[in-house]
């Protein structure tokens, strides 16, 4: 039943994700593997936003986990949305007068203060420096074998070091379903960054597509290690 709905997931922008959800919603020990799944031959529609109950939780927590760890009144100024689509994930900080980055391949029109038009990957600079990243990506179409949230974030971590404070949304299998050999397993467990809270989101948690996924946080002292979303976020 599930078949419908593989390559719809997530994002500011417009999202293709991969086929590897069939196996898991099917049968939970199955690799979530392109092999399996060749999503690159199979696309899906690609139009689900992040749900703005989500965007404000995330915005709720980060701005609480200021005021714990910070004597000064704001520490996230700057922030930065690789994929950011509509906007819908920085909206609350636009609102509250951060100054927004947001890039994207797509046409949009997001509110913003600076817009970057084209791949986040490409990007050799980006000025001013963001206090931290949010994004929301799609989860495959990138080059190789990587899911995009590990191209977005090795990139991110290039450009402004591996202590930067990132929240990205990934699929299940970005942290679980690795092998020993895993080059990303092995990549995060080497890195400095350090994920200082787990964010779990329900199956169905995005409009028309049901999948396996949960927020990462890296980075940002004063937080619980693991946080379910309250009801007012499922709205």
């Amino acid at each position: 039943m599930f078949k419908d709905f593989f390559n719809g997931l997530l994002g500011g922008r417009a999202k293709g994700f991969s086929a590897n959800c069939y196996g898991e919603c099917e049968n939970m020990s199955s690799p979530l593997t392109v092999k399996r799944n060749d999503y690159h031959a199979r696309p899906k529609r690609s139009d689900v936003y992040t749900p703005v109950g989500v965007a404000s939780f995330l915005f709720d927590t980060l701005r609480f986990a200021e005021r714990c760890a910070l004597a000064r009144p704001a520490q996230f100024l700057t922030v930065l949305d690789p994929a950011i689509g509509s906007g819908r994930l920085t909206n609350p900080w636009y609102q509250a007068g951060r100054t927004i980055i947001g890039c994207d391949v797509a046409d949009v029109n997001p509110a913003c203060h600076r817009l970057i038009r084209g791949r986040f990957e490409d990007q050799e600079r980006i000025v001013p420096r963001p206090d931290i990243a949010i994004c929301n990506p799609p989860f495959n179409g990138a080059d190789g074998k990587q899911l995009y949230p590990e191209v977005f974030l090795r990139h991110a971590f290039k450009l402004f070091g591996d202590t930067i404070p990132i929240v990205l949304f990934v699929p299940m299998g970005f942290r679980l379903n690795q092998r020993r050999k895993s080059t990303r397993w092995r990549w995060l467990r080497e890195s400095r960054a350090k994920i200082a809270s787990i964010v779990s989101l329900p199956l169905d948690i995005f409009p028309d597509v049901e999948f396996h996924a949960e927020i990462l946080i890296f980075n940002v002292a004063g937080l619980e290690p693991h946080y379910f979303l309250p009801e007012e976020a499922l709205a």
